[in-house]
């Protein structure tokens, strides 16, 4: 099928979820969804492919494929089209406060063995699989990068370090953080990006934060997304979760999030750009 039609299929079918113009999601048959939007990239598609194929533990939708199209006047010069399958069933925000601990147990049990088996092969290079933009709680709203060696991501992230201690955010007594190798993350681990099926096995959906970072980034995200607290209780001490590494990250919040485009001598912005 031609991508106009696949664009144009995504227009008229059914909306099962929508975030603003950035991201929706529509049913285009029984088994299978479209996601797409501004703030869709294909290297979503890209990486959750490169998972199915290297971690078979971990249960995520299978991509049929993906694609950018240039869109002028969206903040990053793109639309993105990802064609996947449809899992069926309810996601865990919607049920979470009415689980007993005993199955919020199993399915966090479950989160963290996909964690672990994600984090299990390590890289010697930071980012996003496909090298576009950085993205999540630890890449502010506008995103970084993109990080193409080991050194640009260290050289990045001690920059913000530095700047939240300049601005008194931060203590000064904060090492600089050093990153022997990276791990593949999700990004974003909350009950809205999971999903349970009629068998009770978890599904983890939305990878567009997904990359390799430090270990510590996963716990990180998890304990600092919005609401579900309860659910970071449980999942934290099941995954990676190094309490000097934990703090190292935090410090570095106010330089990310409130210090946004300020940069490392020598190292330009990517904002609005697609490798």
């Amino acid at each position: 099928m031609p991508e106009n039609s696949v664009i144009a299929y995504g227009k008229v079918a059914p909306v099962i979820f929508s975030l603003g113009a950035g991201i929706k999601v529509v049913r285009l048959s029984r088994s299978l969804v479209l996601k797409s939007g501004t703030s869709v990239l294909a290297s979503e598609g890209e990486t959750m492919s490169y998972i199915a194929k290297t971690f078979p533990k971990v249960r995520l939708p299978r991509v049929h494929r993906y694609f950018n199209v240039a869109r002028t006047g969206s903040y990053l010069g793109t639309e993105g089209y990802i064609i996947m399958d449809y899992v069926d069933g309810p996601s865990l925000d919607s049920c979470w406060e009415w689980i007993h601990l005993e199955a919020q147990m199993n399915i966090v049990t479950q989160v963290a063995d996909m964690i672990n088996e994600l984090q299990s092969k390590r890289s010697d290079t930071p980012g996003v699989i496909g090298g576009s933009m950085s993205r999540g709680k630890w890449f502010s709203d506008y995103g970084a990068g993109p990080f193409p060696t080991k050194e640009i991501f260290e050289k990045w992230i001690n920059w913000k370090l530095a700047l939240s201690q300049y601005y008194h955010q931060a203590a000064m007594d904060i090492p600089p953080i050093e990153c022997p190798y990276f791990v593949l993350t999700h990004g974003d681990i909350t009950p809205r990006n999971l999903i349970v099926d009629a068998d009770k096995k978890v599904w983890l959906i939305d990878w567009g934060c997904a990359g390799f970072y430090p270990p510590i980034f996963e716990a990180a995200s998890a304990k600092h997304q919005h609401h579900f607290e309860s659910f970071a209780k449980l999942l934290l001490p099941l995954i990676h979760n190094d309490p000097d590494e934990m703090k190292q990250l935090e410090s570095c919040s106010f330089g990310i999030n409130r210090v946004v485009f300020s940069l490392p001598p020598g190292m330009a912005p990517a904002y609005g750009t697609e490798a």
